[in-house]
């Protein structure tokens, strides 16, 4: 009977280990759909009574969400706060986030996200997923190229099936809401895949068709 138990635990915590391997290289897989400089906006939330209120400071903007550097974005009016992103690489399925830490005070970290997806950047808005999030304490410095082999991020993955050419990213909720007296990431990144225009898999099919008969 204990040999039996044993090998269950083992079977089990082999099973463990493939499937977060299998996680791991599905997410190896998957790119950044945005790119800096893409259309970006602001989207301010509600200041929760402190102190401090009012939009981002001016080197603190949102365009450093998705700059590809630890350069923070931070938002007063913090709960609900975020952005609306309209990729210019195009239609793109995205299947995780992955959220970097700022420089400073944790207790402004984002503590939930919902992620929503778009036709365009006004709307309708559909759930894409929404969750809690905990990021690192460690902190990552500002300034520097985003590098997930050495900086302080949160990955989320998530099934979804729908396609869209614009997102919206908002955090409900901090770490320590009565600390912070706004919200700060350093960084974003939608991951998934650019789905290509039907124009490009025509293009696509005739160089195919094209290297067969040549091959013939």
């Amino acid at each position: 009977m204990r040999n039996t138990f044993k090998g269950a635990a083992l079977a089990a915590i082999v099973l463990t280990a493939m499937m977060a391997q299998s996680a791991s290289a599905a997410l190896l897989t998957l790119d950044d759909v945005t790119l800096p400089g893409d259309p970006i906006q602001v989207v301010n939330g509600q200041n929760d009574t402190d102190g401090s209120s009012g939009p981002p400071p001016a080197t603190e903007g949102v365009a450093n969400a998705i700059d590809n550097t630890t350069n923070k974005y931070l938002n007063f009016l913090d709960f609900g706060s975020g952005f609306i992103v309209t990729p210019s690489r195009g239609l793109s399925n995205v299947k995780a986030i992955r959220i970097y830490s700022a420089n400073d005070a944790s207790s402004r970290d984002p503590s939930s996200f919902i992620l929503e997806g778009a036709q365009s950047p006004t709307g309708p808005f559909q759930i894409i997923y929404g969750s809690t999030i905990t990021l690192p304490g460690d902190r990552n410095a500002t300034g520097a190229p985003i590098n997930p082999d050495t900086q302080y991020f949160t990955t989320v993955s998530f099934n979804n099936t729908a396609n869209y050419t614009t997102y919206r990213v908002t955090f409900p909720t901090l770490r320590d809401a009565i600390a912070a007296g706004s919200m700060q990431i350093a960084e974003v990144e939608l991951l998934g895949t650019i789905i290509p225009e039907p124009a490009s898999l025509g293009l696509l099919g005739l160089a195919t068709l094209g290297l067969l008969r040549r091959r013939r």
